[in-house]
């Protein structure tokens, strides 16, 4: 079942609030300021945008030259803030002993607008409006983590949208290459086993593709998409109607490659493939676990008071990594570093990335001239650790890390949650779509722990108290046979990533993904 785009918009009314809903969310993670693309180091952004609550945390540079940063954070209007930033003094350094920040003083406000979930602007105090956009790493030397240079298999979803950017059909996808080591697609139309092969070429320079299925059995006639962070967006146009162009978005699944001996896999949740013996043979199994980008916070530094932290961004096989702390002095830094990041070992369920951390200076400061930084000291190596929270019944619900920094001891490190969701109808109001029994629905309606979708077929609720991810679901058709009682599982997404439902619009009406990127 299909609801229209019109019954969509007055279902989702309660989500509008005060607010203008998004026809996207932009991408946590490394933003840049295009016009300072030049190679060298530089300023950098990194945003984090949960519902509607918006943080970012600017690396940049004092007058004198000296590393800093600063942050801001508020509610969307819509596309666009406007926020404070804010500097910091007197946290913890490298090593030191443990130091609360405090507020020190603002230079003036920020204006961040959004085009899209890639493309934006950003208006510094003191500075004319200029582009920013998603830091996005193109990797082609072939592995099974490097979408452009696909190695195995890698699992799609796919949502189409009509013009009104609404959702109108769900298509399960796999990209990998043919017997020539071409890229092909093959989509699943609807809940068919047999798949249709769109023959694909990689345009390297915009790191995108384009696929035909001109000579196949698929009612797609076109698609061109990037794939960023795990998500992707591009255009597609159908046979029947070939000169309409439709906006596509979607996410990544799981990718993997299996040898005789050993298994690989990426995964963006929690399922995973163990390692098996067959017939005799020991297989091993490696796992690059993918974290959620943005925001991550030194657990027992949570005091409520300002500290460090650490913006995580891993694309393909590269993590890269800002931490915002402090020098010796007490006055406000960051360090950087990036390195490749994989599975820690076989079967070990965890994942790995140890580089250099970097401090530099010189760059551009806040309405001064343009200018690059340059390297000033190694602070030594740092390492972050990842895997599945398997110590918990939830192990998709959180993901485990730790860091250890340079002079320190490991510590544990959390994903910062910015939209705070204390009820079950928080985390389900809005749209969603399940692929598995093609169900397409809205939910709107709470009473006593019960979410209800907007026609009163789907009921939901958390039965099992030591499952915090699960919900369990009873959907109630009426056909020619009579009334019939399916259960359903929906298993919660940490921030959207990770589930057996596709959260199209949020609570807000935020379209859940990149939007139209063109």
């Amino acid at each position: 079942m299909r609801l229209s785009s019109l019954a969509i918009a007055s279902l989702l009314v309660f989500s509008a609030n005060s607010w203008a809903a998004r026809d996207f969310t932009p991408q946590a993670g490394t933003w840049i300021v295009s016009s300072e693309i030049d190679g060298k180091p530089g300023r950098g952004l990194a945003i984090d945008v949960q519902g509607n609550t918006f943080f970012m945390q600017v690396f940049g540079y004092e007058k004198n030259g000296d590393a800093t940063f600063y942050t801001a954070t508020g509610q969307l209007d819509g596309n666009s803030i406007t926020a404070p930033l804010v500097r910091y003094t007197g946290g913890r350094s490298f090593g030191s002993e443990a130091r609360d920040g405090v507020e020190d003083s603002s230079p003036g406000d920020v204006t961040v607008s959004f085009s899209n979930g890639l493309k934006g602007s950003v208006q510094f105090p003191g500075e004319a409006p200029a582009a920013m956009e998603r830091f996005a790493i193109k990797e082609f030397t072939p592995s099974i983590s490097n979408p452009l240079a696909q190695v195995g298999q890698r699992g799609l979803h796919l949502l189409i949208l009509d013009k009104d950017l609404q959702f109108k059909q769900y298509r399960s996808a796999m990209l990998q290459r043919d017997g020539q080591g071409q890229p092909v697609l093959v989509e699943h139309p609807g809940s068919s086993a047999m798949g249709n092969v769109l023959p694909c070429s990689l345009e390297p320079d915009e790191g995108q593709f384009v696929c035909s299925a001109a000579d196949s059995g698929s009612d797609i006639d076109s698609l061109r998409f990037r794939m960023v962070g795990g998500q992707l967006a591009g255009q597609i146009t159908m046979k029947e109607t070939p000169t309409q162009q439709l906006t596509v978005i979607g996410q990544s699944d799981s990718a993997m490659d299996s040898g005789l001996r050993e298994r690989q896999q990426q995964n963006y949740w929690y399922i995973v493939v163990p390692g098996a013996t067959v017939t005799g043979i020991v297989t091993t199994h490696s796992h690059q676990l993918m974290p959620v980008n943005g925001t991550w916070m030194v657990q027992d530094e949570l005091t409520g008071k300002p500290g460090r932290g650490l913006a995580l961004d891993v694309q393909n096989s590269t993590m890269v990594l800002q931490v915002f702390n402090y020098s010796a002095n007490g006055q406000p830094t960051f360090h950087m570093g990036s390195g490749t990041y994989g599975s820690a070992g076989p079967d070990t369920l965890a994942s790995r990335a140890e580089f250099a951390l970097n401090q530099y200076a010189g760059g551009r400061s806040l309405g001064g001239p343009a200018q690059s930084a340059h390297p000033v000291a190694d602070a030594g190596p740092v390492r972050i650790d990842l895997a599945l929270n398997r110590e918990q019944p939830t192990p998709h619900f959180s993901q485990r890390g730790t860091v250890t920094f340079p002079g320190e001891a490991p510590k544990a490190i959390v994903r910062m949650r910015l939209d705070n969701q204390p009820s079950l109808a928080d985390k389900l109001f809005g749209e969603w779509y399940m692929p598995a029994q093609d169900i397409h629905l809205v939910f709107n309606q709470e009473s006593n722990g019960v979410v209800t979708s907007s026609d009163g077929s789907v009921r939901c609720e958390q039965k099992d108290p030591t499952r915090v991810d699960l919900v369990s679901c009873n959907k109630v058709s009426t056909g020619v046979d009579g009334t019939t009682n399916t259960v359903l599982s929906l298993m919660l997404p940490l921030l959207n990533q990770g589930s057996n439902w596709i959260q199209i619009r949020d609570r807000f009406g935020n379209l859940q993904g990149l939007g139209n990127i063109d």
